[in-house]
């Protein structure tokens, strides 16, 4: 007698389900008792919950199942109507959880791709929750979203995990740019947590809110995502004033997702300023290349910059005209200065260890440049190479630097073998171009809005030695 699929034994096929995504599994589950009762036997041990407010009855249905064991919780939020009863009732569910070291939050700006106001959070529940994971939580992420004053004290009795776990802490009912992120009130309970990476959009915080999270021992990394939109508010902040606070020094990464070239000068101006101890910046999907913003940089942060990262998508058109990355400067200057940015960025940058180009073509000179300047890249991922310099007939004129920008409708150059060789004796390690088949989805031609939130998304939680 043949033993078909609904026949295995429950700990081999719970072993085979433990690799589906999310979505899977709930069709796995809906294929027979047997394979329902496989999932649920063991608890749903699953290492990354991703859920989307709107439907309650999945998403009460999920946390039942996968609440213990879930180590990392992300949380898209569609739309605010719906946030309230998600807080209120499925959010209290990962009290049960055993050891959650990741709690992200991604409002509707990133999650739908427009200008929408942030949403907020409910304070009581959102904190209470840290501080039952205080001892395992690692990561901690409000994107698009934001902290809620904390003045309804009936929020502490909507569930008795809330309201045990919530009686040491106390909240002010007072909006304070300090308590962006964590309460005042509540900072010196959780100085000894785990929590070691925050994640933040720049607009939500000021020098005070820095202030408020140098008391917490662990805290190390600190990611500042900056997102366009059409009111734009950036305001510096006196890094020099917290060097003090921050005896081990602060690690901190800017991200900035698809603004238009005409805003980096407010990012230069009031972001990148002196005294941050900036290791990582990361532009993703702004469609150009600012070499006034990559040689800023250089010559401000020479010694802390570890990672760069500069990623698109290939430019969907088939316009040869717009292949080209229009020059920004004065053309006698740049008729001086007709350097590829990212050669004076490796030559200035003597501790770059990773760096990254998508979305636009590098010369093969230009790229076997880099790994003589900096023999210290550990990562180097390029994906667009070409061996004529003649390939691309624009003038220095119309390009900032030569720069090009793939087209959706281009395909991978051959790439000479004896440069590969060349390549691979500076890094002391095989290397090739990454494949353009092997990208992630939201880096190829015409990926759709979610694929690049995903990708966005990955890159601002990892920054270069943090997993």
């Amino acid at each position: 007698m043949s033993l078909g699929w609904g026949s295995l034994p429950l700990l081999p096929l719970r072993c085979v389900l433990d690799h589906l995504s999310t979505e899977d599994a709930l069709a796995a589950m809906s294929t027979c008792h047997h394979w329902r009762s496989a999932v649920l036997l063991y608890e749903g041990r699953k290492e990354t919950l991703k859920l989307i407010t709107g439907s309650m009855e999945r998403n009460m249905f999920l946390a039942r199942i996968f609440r213990k064991h879930t180590r990392k919780l992300h949380i898209f939020i569609e739309h605010e109507a719906e946030l309230d009863k998600f807080i209120t009732f499925v959010l209290p569910q990962f009290f049960d959880s055993v050891k959650l070291s990741e709690i992200i939050f991604i409002g509707p700006s990133y999650v739908r791709s427009q200008h929408i106001s942030v949403v907020k959070l409910k304070r009581i529940l959102t904190e209470t929750l840290v501080f039952k994971h205080a001892n395992t939580l690692k990561k901690l992420a409000y994107l698009g979203c934001e902290l809620d004053t904390g003045k309804n004290d009936h929020d502490r009795y909507t569930h008795k995990q809330i309201e045990y776990y919530s009686r040491p802490l106390s909240f002010s009912g007072v909006n304070s740019p300090a308590d962006a992120v964590l309460s005042q009130n509540n900072i010196g309970i959780m100085a000894f947590s785990a929590l070691k990476h925050i994640i933040v959009d720049y607009e939500r915080i000021d020098t005070s809110t820095l202030e408020t999270l140098s008391r917490l021992n662990n805290f190390r990394q600190l990611s500042l995502n900056i997102v366009y939109k059409k009111q734009l508010n950036l305001k510096p902040i006196d890094w020099h004033r917290l060097q003090k606070l921050y005896p081990r020094e602060l690690d901190v990464a800017v991200n900035i997702i698809a603004m238009p070239f005409r805003k980096f000068n407010d990012v230069i101006e009031n972001v990148l300023v002196e005294g941050l101890p900036l290791t990582s910046i990361k532009v993703m999907f702004c469609k150009s290349i600012y070499t006034a913003l990559l040689g800023h940089v250089a010559r401000r942060y020479p010694v802390s910059l570890r990672e760069l990262v500069w990623a698109d998508a290939p430019y969907d058109s088939a316009d040869e005209g717009l292949r080209h990355v229009r020059p920004v400067r004065d053309l006698i200057e740049q008729d001086t200065y007709n350097v590829n940015p990212f050669i004076l960025l490796c030559w200035q940058c003597m501790h770059l260890q990773r760096l990254v180009i998508h979305g636009y073509w590098v010369w093969q000179y230009d790229l076997l440049g880099f790994v003589r300047l900096r023999k210290g890249l550990t990562q180097l991922e390029v994906s667009a190479v070409y061996s004529r310099q003649e390939r691309f007939c624009g003038t220095p004129r119309r390009c900032e630097e030569g720069v090009v920008r793939v087209l959706a409708g281009d395909a991978p150059a051959p790439v000479d073998h004896q440069f590969l060789d060349q390549v691979s004796a500076y890094t002391e390690r095989a290397w090739a171009p990454v494949a353009w088949r092997r990208l992630p989805a939201g880096l190829r031609a015409r990926a759709a809005a979610p694929q690049r939130l995903h990708y966005a998304l990955h890159e601002a939680a990892h920054p270069l030695g943090v997993t």
